[in-house]
């Protein structure tokens, strides 16, 4: 299962990495601070559109992107 937590935890490094403000990263996305916010808490998930306007804002491809939420440690051992 994707590990929302961990996308959010990495949404939000990337996000002080460019020294952005969740607002000023709404802005860029057209979405609200508050969005922004439960994507970094791992309350909510982006749908595909907003994924690639992240991707594009931060510098990562989106297949890098996705890989930040990846298996949570219970899947990954359980992979053969």
């Amino acid at each position: 299962m994707f590990d929302t937590l961990r996308f959010g935890n990495a949404l939000s490094a990337l996000r002080k990495n460019a020294d952005m403000t969740q607002s000023e990263v709404a802005d860029k996305l057209n979405l609200t601070r508050q969005a922004v916010s439960k994507y970094e808490r791992g309350e909510s998930f982006p749908d595909i559109s907003i994924l690639l306007l992240i991707s594009e804002l931060f510098g990562v491809t989106l297949d890098k992107l996705v890989s930040f939420g990846g298996a949570t440690e219970g899947e990954a051992a359980c992979r053969v």
